[in-house]
């Protein structure tokens, strides 16, 4: 089976869903994010910031939406727009669940990962990282796309854990 496992639609997906531009739904997640913000309620378990690349290499902002986002995004909406939201999101998140998905679902999104790990590899590795930090950085990088990695794809090694763990008391 597929360690690999996806978590979490982008909010480029998630307007396309609901029949938004990207622009408007990312307004509308900030105002979710200020709101559950003063109600002291955690809006990472919904929504989680990060940014992507266009195809002209261009930065922009971008949200990560979990299974629990989709389901805050769809109780805003009604009518048959809200029933295609909702019906899109449970599937896809039904299919995640079940494995039946290949991770990262968007193979152009697949490349981008393989690539940046690469560029991190050959980077780190001229600056003399040690595979273990490399690793860690990877780890990250996939994060920021909804890839969640086994818990012990990382493993420092046992001196450096002697270490870190006189730190930690």
């Amino acid at each position: 089976m597929n360690d690999l496992i996806r978590t979490t639609i982008t909010s480029m997906e998630a307007a396309e869903w609901c029949g938004k531009k990207h622009t408007d739904l990312l307004r509308d997640i900030r105002r979710y994010v200020g709101q559950l913000g003063e109600s002291k309620i955690a809006f990472t378990d919904f929504f989680k910031e990060t940014t992507y690349v266009t195809e002209q290499n261009k930065t922009l902002p971008c949200f990560l939406v979990t299974k629990k986002g989709c389901e805050f995004i769809a109780h805003k909406m009604t009518g048959q727009k809200g029933t295609e939201f909702t019906a899109r999101y449970i599937n896809r998140f039904h299919e995640m669940e079940e494995g039946k998905l290949p991770c990262p679902l968007n193979p152009q999104v697949a490349s981008s990962v393989a690539e940046l790990g690469r560029v991190t590899e050959r980077v780190m590795t001229k600056q003399g990282s040690p595979a273990y930090k490399i690793a860690e950085a990877f780890k990250m990088e996939c994060e920021q796309f909804g890839i969640q990695l086994p818990a012990d794809f990382v493993k420092a090694p046992e001196y450096e854990q002697l270490a870190l763990s006189q730190f930690m008391q």
